[in-house]
This record gives C-alpha cells, sequence and structure tokens, in this order.
C-alpha cells in the first residue's frame, strides 16, 4: 500500500491509511531513509491519540544492517523515561512495512524556528536558548546515566544532536528525539573506529576524526545547538565536507559577542566551555551544563517558565497552527479496521531485553469504551493510560484562560437557583398567600462551619455503656394544619418576579 495525496474537491474527504496499530494522516517530514507521519490510534479506554509513526522507505527494507539500526533506536528510546525525551513505543513490521511509532510532539524542531528566525531576520531572545539548551542537557545526562533492569549501566551516546533532533512544543515542551545512530550497550550492530556518523556541522572534534567518543561528544554537540541559537548561523560552516571536517576537528569558530553582539556575556562563557576542543577542559557532564545554564536563566530572567517559550513557538507558527487544525479536521478513518497490529521486532533474537507493552489498538472496541465509561464513573483513570494522555498529543491553537469573577475577567456565571431560600406561596381557593422562610435562629447562625475530617484522622473514641448515655427528652406533640397541607405549593424566585415588575 502507498500513501496518495491529491489535491481535494469540494465534498471529499481524505482518508487515513493503517498500517499496524496506526492510521497515517499527513506527513509531516522526509529523509533520504524514512518519512515521519502523524497518525491517528486508540488506548485501550479507546481514547483517541496522535503519535509519530517514522516509516522506512521501501529501498531500504531490504538493508538488515539499517533495520537493526531502527531495532537499536527504538531498544534504546524505549527503555529512556524523561520528559525532555521523545519516547518510542515499538519498531514493528505491518502490511509488508517496517515502521517506528514514537512519541508526538505537537510543535516544531528547532531547524525549523530558526529557519523561521533567519526569515524574520530576529534572533531567538537568549532566554529561549538556554531554557532549550537546558533541558536538552537534562535530556543527555538522563541518557548517559541509564542503567538496565540489573542496575548496569547503557552507556548511551546519542551522537546526532542537531536542531533536527530537537523538538519546541506549542505548550513550551523540550523533547530530544532520534537516537537512530545512538550507541549503547543494547546495539547489535557494532560501528568501527573510524566510521564517522551524524551531521558533520554539530559533530565533536573527536567524532569528525573517527575516535571512539564519551558523553562529552555529546556536550560539544549540544555547545554547537547552543552557539546556531543565539546567532542563527552554525559555528562551523564550509562549502565541501572535507573543508568542514577539517574545521569541526580544530573546532576554531568566530566568538558568539562578534557574530551577536547582544548575548549576555555568561552566556556566551557557557557556549565556549561546551565548545572547547579538548575534551579535559570541556563541561565533564551534560548534568554540568545545565546547571549553569539554570543559575544563568534565574539572574537574566526570574520568573521564567516554559509557557515562555510555548507563547513564542506560538506566535512564530500562528498560521501554521490554524492550517494544521483545518487540515486534521478533513481526515476520517476507514469504516472497518483491520485488527493486524503487525509484529513488533525489538525483542527478537535478545533474551536480555524484553519489549515494553505497546498500549495503542486500531479502533475503540466496545469493550474499551465500557472500561473508559467505569472508569469515568469511578473517578479514577488507569496509571498506564493516563502516562499517554498528554495536551502535547493534539494540534492546538493558544489556550484561552478562563476567567472568573473574582478577577474581574469574563462574564460572571449566574448563581444557582437557591430551592430553599424561595419563598413559599399557598394557594387558598385561587388566592396565593406568600409565605417567607423561617428564620435562622440565633444558636444555628453562630454554629461554627463543620470542619472536614481527613481521610488520616484517629479513629472516634468508643461509645459509651447505654447506662452512661444521656436519655432523650419526651417528644413533644406535633400539631399538624390539615387544611395547610392540603392546599397546593408553589415555589417563587422573587428575583424573577422583580425582574418581570421592572419590565
Amino acid at each position: 500500500m502507498r500513501w496518495k495525496r491529491a489535491t481535494l474537491s469540494s465534498g471529499e474527504v481524505r482518508r487515513a491509511q493503517q498500517l499496524g496499530r496506526y492510521h497515517l494522516l499527513d506527513r509531516i517530514a522526509f529523509g533520504g531513509m524514512a518519512e515521519i507521519y502523524r497518525a491517528k490510534t486508540f488506548d485501550g479506554n479507546g481514547q483517541a491519540h496522535l503519535v509519530a509513526v517514522k516509516r522506512v522507505l521501501a529501498h531500504l527494507a531490504e538493508d538488515d544492517d539499517f533495520i537493526q539500526m531502527l531495532v537499536d533506536e527504538a531498544k534504546i528510546a524505549s527503555v529512556l523515561r524523561h520528559q525532555s525525551i521523545a519516547r518510542v513505543y515499538e519498531f514493528a513490521r505491518a502490511h509488508g512495512e517496517y515502521f517506528i511509532a514514537m512519541e508526538h510532539v505537537d510543535g516544531k524542531d528547532m531547524r525549523t524556528v530558526l529557519e523561521r528566525c533567519r526569515t524574520k531576520k530576529k534572533p531567538m531572545p537568549p532566554e529561549h536558548a538556554a531554557y532549550i539548551a537546558a533541558e536538552v542537557g537534562s535530556a543527555l545526562h538522563a541518557a548517559h546515566s541509564a542503567v538496565d533492569s540489573r542496575g548496569k549501566p547503557l552507556r548511551i551516546i546519542h551522537r546526532d544532536v542537531s536542531p533536527s533532533n530537537i523538538i519546541c512544543s506549542y505548550s513550551g515542551e523540550v523533547k530530544l528525539c532520534d537516537f537512530g545512530i545512538a550507541k549503547a550497550t543494547l546495539s547489535r550492530v557494532q560501528t568501527k573506529t573510524g566510521v564517522i556518523k551524524g551531521k558533520v556541522k554539530y559533530m565533536s572534534p573527536e567524532q569528525a576524526l573517527g575516535r571512539k567518543l564519551d558523553h562529552r561528544s555529546d556536550v560539544f554537540s549540544l555547545g554547537s545547538c547552543l552557539y546556531e541559537m543565539l546567532t542563527r548561523v552554525p559555528p562551523f560552516t564550509a562549502t565541501n565536507e572535507m573543508d568542514l571536517l577539517i574545521k569541526v576537528r580544530d573546532a576554531k569558530y568566530k566568538p558568539v559577542s562578534e557574530v551577536a553582539p547582544s548575548v549576555p556575556f555568561e552566556l556566551e562563557q557557557i557556549t565556549d566551555r561546551c565548545l572547547t576542543r579538548s575534551r579535559a577542559n570541556r563541561y565533564q557532564t551534560a548534568a554540568d551544563a545545565e546547571g549553569d545554564l539554570r543559575v544563568f536563566l534565574k539572574k537574566y530572567m526570574p520568573n521564567y517558565s516554559r509557557s515562555h517559550l510555548g507563547r513564542f513557538i506560538r506566535k512564530s507558527f500562528a498560521q501554521e497552527i490554524e492550517r494544521e487544525l483545518r487540515m486534521l479536521e478533513e481526515y476520517v478513518l476507514t469504516d472497518d479496521p483491520s485488527d493486524d497490529v503487525g509484529e513488533n521486532l525489538m525483542s527478537q533474537g535478545d533474551d536480555n531485553f524484553e519489549a515494553p507493552e505497546v498500549p495503542f489498538q486500531p479502533k475503540p472496541t466496545s469493550v474499551s469504551i465500557i472500561a473508559a465509561r467505569e472508569a469515568a464513573r469511578d473517578g479514577s483513570r488507569q496509571s498506564e493510560v493516563s502516562e499517554f494522555s498528554s495536551d502535547s498529543n493534539f494540534t492546538t491553537m493558544p489556550k484561552v484562560e478562563q476567567h472568573d469573577e473574582q478577577s474581574g475577567w469574563g462574564r460572571p456565571t449566574p448563581a444557582p437557583f437557591d430551592i430553599h431560600a424561595a419563598h413559599t406561596a399557598i394557594i387558598e381557593g385561587g388566592r396565593a398567600r406568600t409565605t417567607a422562610p423561617p428564620p435562622i435562629r440565633e444558636e444555628v447562625r453562630r454554629r461554627p462551619p463543620p470542619v472536614p475530617v481527613r481521610a488520616e484522622a484517629a479513629p472516634p473514641p468508643p461509645r459509651p455503656p447505654r447506662s452512661a448515655q444521656p436519655t432523650r427528652p419526651p417528644a413533644q406533640p406535633i400539631f399538624v394544619d390539615e387544611e395547610l397541607h392540603a392546599a397546593p405549593t408553589m415555589i417563587i424566585d422573587i428575583g424573577r418576579m422583580r425582574g418581570r415588575g421592572r419590565g
């Protein structure tokens, strides 16, 4: 099955193509090895989710080494659990095609953001650059220090930290993705010394020389990304790849202050330390670089939060967001989705690795809908399902703040009609006699409100024996006006009656 995209005439709709558990929508990226689609799928409760599906191009499906590299990518990313690392769900084969399903980050990659900055000839504000680099540093440290279930270090090195692999969501989240050429103890394809992989422009000097790498190589690549965010140009450029390799090897670049004089000096120092040629003089861990970036950000803009980045991204791509929303509304799923979810290849031939369970399915079954209703009735959701429920899953316009009466924003919500405080009208022979509600006794007015009892409060003391309990006073006789109770009762909202009178 091949993906077809044609111009739609009036009344036509786009039909999503099913691939395993997923229904492919629009294509969001295309490269020489794979194409990435936005796709829809469903969890165990029948709730729809957007995911990203990287589909391997047909001519590479027969390349065993390339397929194994993708298996390694999926295995490495699937064991990483970090808020700034895009999660991978599975690497599978379905309908004769190979694909990776991963977390959908609703936003733009940093390469696209930088292109927009260059088009507008406006630099990225330094606070955003510092925050993005700090989040990526946090993600890298999580990968570098990851261990397996037995506590053995995985020794993950990303080796391809670049703007195209950093995604900023419309809500301000930052995600590092694409561990496609990452090196780890989980990898089965061994890289020979002297073989260069990755984007040359963002490599470390030792990587450009084909030497054995450690986690400090990723720190250098992080510095290259930070430099470009601050200056809008990469630190190393050349007319051909050989000259570019030489420049990267020598780690010589124009100082940040020469290219962008407005960048704060402290941030320039952090960038220079990341881009030091000597590994011994570089930041020794990504966490060290992250720490200095957080300190700078707190000093430069104390009230900064991810919402500031979200507003910047949404403002930069407002037209694209609206177009994506309209496009997603045009897609419809097939009337009878197949239950063929394909075959997860992540644990094949590796007894030491157990692939995590995939929480998705092609369609919301009746059982899942019933489970969703029961979960809503109980007021609790399964922890596994809630893990995949995220605002960043869906393309959204900037959220509108909820206004309330206290803050003076928006229209106040009308108070509900209080039936107990209303006047009662007693109908006697067609005439209405209105009675006010009984006055509240003084001792009731002064009674303090009941104090809510916490769940962890001590149990109540044991009841005293019957002989010690006070006896109840004798019941007073109750006199009933039979004529009054036989009359029909009418509830009158005095406020509404007054409003009619004014009209």
